[in-house]
C-alpha cells in the first residue's frame, strides 16, 4: 500500500473531473500505461472506500498520477471525491497494475480504442505515451461515446495530438445533439462501419460502462472477432 495525496482538482466537464495525485514517498509512478490504480479514501475510517481507476496519465517521470472520474450520484466514492475531498488529503493506493496494456508491436494490426465516460483514462495514457516517446505504430483510432458536447474530456489536446501525428484519429460521437463537424450517433455504429469495409481485423480495445462493453463484444462476436486474441476489455459498473 502507498499514500497518494490530493493536489489539484481540475473540473473538466460538469460531470467528470480530474484528480491529480502526488506520491511523496516515491521518486516517480512506475507503470504501463493502461494500468489501474486501486484508491481508497478515508482509510482507516468506519466507512471507508475502495474503487478502481484507470490511470489517465502516463510515466512522465514525475510522482504524480491523474484519475478523471465521472460522477455517479449514490456513488460512495463519487459523493466523497465530488463533495468533501479537498487538496491535502491523504489517499491509500495500491498499483498502478493489471495487464490492459497494448501490444508490444503497435506495426502489427491497427488498434480500435472504444470508450464512453471516464473509460477514455486508459486510452489518453496510452495516446500520451505513444506521442511522447515517438514510438511507431501501424494506425490508431480513439472513438469517445458521450452525450452531447459538452461531456467530451481531453478534447483540445486530443485534437493537437491528432494534427501532430500521422495514423493518429480522434472520433469523438454525440448520441443526444448533433453538432456540425462531430459524429453523430452511437459510438459503435462508427467502428463497425470501418470494420465492415475493412479486409483486416483491428484490435479493438474497450472501456467503459458495462453495457457498452457488453454490447461491443457481441458486435465484434458476430463479426469472429476472439476474446484477447481480436478483443481486450476494462469494464466500469
Amino acid at each position: 500500500m502507498n499514500v497518494a495525496v490530493l493536489v489539484d482538482i481540475i473540473k473538466e466537464t460538469k460531470a467528470n473531473w480530474r484528480f491529480i495525485f502526488e506520491d511523496p514517498l516515491a521518486d516517480q509512478i512506475n507503470m504501463i500505461s493502461g494500468m489501474l490504480v486501486q484508491l481508497c479514501a478515508k482509510p482507516g475510517e468506519p466507512d471507508t472506500v475502495i474503487r478502481n481507476y484507470s490511470v489517465a496519465s502516463w510515466q512522465d517521470g514525475t510522482n504524480r498520477f491523474e484519475l478523471i472520474v465521472t460522477n455517479l450520484e449514490g456513488g460512495a466514492m463519487c459523493d466523497y471525491l465530488f463533495k468533501e475531498a479537498k487538496i491535502g488529503d491523504e489517499f491509500v493506493y495500491r498499483g498502478p497494475m493489471g495487464v490492459f496494456t497494448l501490444p508490444d508491436n503497435l506495426m502489427e494490426r491497427d488498434i480500435y480504442m472504444v470508450s464512453t465516460g471516464s473509460g477514455i483514462s486508459p486510452f489518453r495514457s496510452m495516446v500520451n505515451d505513444i506521442f511522447n516517446s515517438k514510438k511507431e505504430f501501424k494506425n490508431i483510432k480513439l472513438f469517445f461515446g458521450t452525450r452531447k458536447e459538452e461531456d467530451i474530456v481531453y478534447r483540445k489536446e486530443l485534437e493537437f495530438i491528432q494534427h501532430c501525428l500521422p495514423g493518429f484519429e480522434y472520433i469523438p460521437t454525440l448520441s443526444r445533439e448533433k453538432v456540425p463537424g462531430i459524429a453523430e450517433g452511437y459510438v459503435h455504429k462508427h467502428y463497425l462501419d470501418l470494420i465492415d469495409k475493412s479486409d483486416h481485423k483491428p484490435l479493438v480495445y474497450y472501456c467503459g460502462w458495462d453495457r457498452m462493453v457488453r454490447e461491443g463484444r457481441d458486435h465484434l462476436a458476430e463479426r469472429g472477432f476472439e476474446m484477447m486474441k481480436d478483443i481486450r476489455v476494462e469494464i466500469f459498473g
